[in-house]
């Protein structure tokens, strides 16, 4: 049930999300309804104000009047535009009173004339007109663009806030997997740690144990033989620690390089060296190609050698059967390129991707002797982008991998 909870969490936010704006896409549905009846409430007032106030003059109400009726000749349709202006401009000081401030027209339509299907809004003139066909009709031109104008400031502000919730939802689902993540790889890691220390510290015990006893302690060569094995295994568990805790100082970025100029020729001859031993216990090789004809890189000699040194081991780890690893140097763009290649069991595209993440480990696949923190490539490229080089691999499952390390030349 425990590793569903995230699940759950994710589902249920994301349920509550989509309520959340259903709400308010609602509320903004509900805020446009109320703005365009509190509109059509202005008008009507504003309208019902002009058509009483035009009433005012009779004489211009009977003039309009008679001219709807007749319209026979070109003064009475003078006279009825003039009419019409008159009750324009009142309406046009209405709107100004009620703070409509939409373009519009107006029409004044009698029971001959037809009505039009597309009217907006429609005042009866009966009282002034005496006519109960007669309407005054108001269109607003582009009525839907001034009512999202008029409500602009507030569709904008409910658009962003929506925004910046979901991208605040999205980081902190995102966060959340990185940190799983992060928290399993760390699990293993301990469990690696608790795992390699365990072995060392077994073989002390054992060394010391055999150390009290008279047998040993009268034969000088166990006595060294046993020696042997607490001093290597010290130094083997020394050499782990200073390990984790120089990945913890470059991580904070207090790490010190104590930069000299290299040859990084002899330095990979001397990787290969210390590596030798579980060469011949493979049955593997080495072929060096060094083509580089400057060699010359102003490094931390002893992080780089721990860099070459990992990289060499792991082919030598992830190889089954009688390893060939192959080192070639050349020189790009002004910058010394090593490339260390194996036919070892390769990585897929998306172990490829993960690599050189904190605490990762590829799958062995049918290899189960393979050891190690899952931290030797990340702290690798921490050392490499420190001395401001790059490190990138390609491989193919079941084919092999290079691991191409870029350092700029002397």
């Amino acid at each position: 049930m425990t590793r569903y909870k995230s699940q759950i969490f994710i589902g249920v936010s994301i349920l509550v999300l989509l309520i959340l704006l259903m709400i308010q896409v609602q509320w903004i549905n509900q805020a446009r309804k109320l703005n365009e009846e509190q509109f059509r409430h202005l008008v009507g007032l504003a309208l019902h104000e002009s058509v009483s106030e035009f009433m005012k003059d009779q004489q211009s109400c009977y003039e309009m009047s008679e001219c709807m009726k007749k319209l026979k000749s070109k003064t009475d349709s003078a006279r009825l535009k003039t009419e019409i202006k008159r009750l324009n401009l009142i309406i046009e000081d209405k709107f100004k009173q009620h703070q409509i401030e939409s373009n519009y027209t107006i029409e004044v339509l009698s029971r001959a004339d037809k009505q039009s299907k597309s009217r907006c809004f429609y005042y009866s003139m009966q009282k002034a007109l005496s006519d109960d066909k007669a309407m005054l009709n108001v269109y607003f031109d582009k009525r839907e663009k001034n009512l999202l104008d008029s409500m602009g400031t507030m569709f904008i502000a409910s658009l962003v806030s929506i925004i910046i919730l979901f991208s605040l939802f999205g980081i902190t689902v995102l966060s959340l997997l990185r940190d799983k993540k992060i928290l399993g790889r760390t699990t293993d890691l301990i469990n690696n740690i608790a795992h390699e220390f365990k072995t060392p510290m077994a073989s002390i015990a054992l060394a010391c144990g055999m150390l009290k006893r008279e047998k040993v302690l009268s034969d000088p060569k166990n006595v060294s033989h046993y020696s042997d094995v607490i001093h290597n295994e010290n130094n083997r568990l020394r050499q782990q620690v200073d390990q984790l805790l120089k990945l913890a100082c470059i991580e904070r970025g207090e790490l010190k390089l104590n930069a000299d100029e290299v040859s990084l020729h002899s330095l990979l001859s001397e990787c290969a060296s210390c590596l030798d031993i579980q060469m011949k216990e493979k049955k593997g090789n080495i072929e060096f190609q060094l083509e580089a004809t400057r060699d010359k890189v102003k490094v931390d000699e002893e992080l780089i050698q721990h860099v070459f040194k990992n990289l060499i081991d792991n082919a030598l780890k992830y190889s089954s059967d009688s390893p060939k690893i192959k080192i070639t140097t050349q020189i790009k763009h002004n910058e010394l390129c090593i490339s260390i290649s194996d036919q070892g069991i390769g990585m897929t595209r998306d172990e490829q991707n993960h690599v050189f993440d904190r605490y990762y480990r590829a799958h062995t696949g049918d290899i189960h002797n393979v050891k190690g923190f899952g931290i030797g490539l990340s702290y690798c490229k921490l050392i490499v982008d420190a001395h401001k080089g790059s490190i990138k691999v390609w491989s193919k499952k079941n084919i092999g991998s290079t691991f191409t390390v870029m350092l700029p030349l002397s």
